[in-house]
């Protein structure tokens, strides 16, 4: 049986207020009405949210509190983070994304939402192009030397790594790199960088185009 994701509609509605002032519309009742998708809330809802202090008015229009901001900025990284999984890591189709990241941002702690962005390297956009809102995990790294997670295309000669995703939308490409061999778990260590990057596959030399490398995600060694 398929497990029902309770739609929290707190969340679903400090999440349209968010959106809606991304795109510059004003968060009047109407409009956060109109976004309403998974959520069960109504006009009610909204004038709850302002008694709770998540949200507040100026005349007909609803701004996010601190509390709010706080709120809705977890629920927005929480979703956006599972749409670059789906579609970098499991390679889903993008019209099948957004039902499937919905449900992940209901059930995503704290911790495997770090470890998911940790994992992905601290990605700065959803695949919709839309900012990701940075996590404590994003901080450390920027006061960090390098991150884990990279491009193949960033890591020295002489350095290797464990394959852990491409993200390419290209599925010739995928299909050429798969046939080579380039796949997630396979270790492999750069040769040489210029005038051609060139990577070790066990005994295997092969080369690379940059931005062909720099689909290839790897977990330095």
């Amino acid at each position: 049986m398929e497990q029902k994701i309770c739609h929290d509609p707190t969340d679903e509605v400090l999440e349209v207020v968010w959106l809606l002032r991304e795109d510059d519309v004003p968060a009047t009742a109407e409009n956060i009405l109109s976004r309403k998708v998974h959520g069960d809330f109504d006009r009610a809802t909204i004038d709850k949210l302002v008694q709770q202090g998540y949200l507040y008015k100026e005349g007909d229009i609803h701004k996010l509190t601190e509390e709010g901001e706080k709120r809705a900025r977890s629920v927005i990284r929480r979703h956006r983070l599972a749409e670059r999984l789906l579609v970098d890591v499991l390679n889903m189709r993008e019209i099948a994304v957004e039902a499937e990241a919905c449900k992940f941002e209901h059930i995503l702690s704290p911790e495997a939402t770090d470890h998911i962005c940790i994992l992905l390297g601290h990605p700065r956009q959803c695949p919709h192009g839309k900012e990701i809102p940075e996590g404590e995990c994003c901080i450390r790294a920027q006061d960090s030397v390098s991150t884990a997670v990279v491009p193949l295309s960033k890591l020295r000669s002489g350095d290797s790594g464990r394959i852990l995703y491409i993200s390419t939308k290209d599925h010739s490409r995928l299909d050429r790199l798969t046939s080579l061999g380039l796949f997630p778990g396979r270790i492999v260590k750069v040769h040489q960088r210029e005038p051609m990057f060139i990577i070790f596959l066990e005994e295997n030399q092969i080369a690379l185009e940059k931005d062909v490398a720099g689909d290839i995600y790897v977990l330095r060694a």
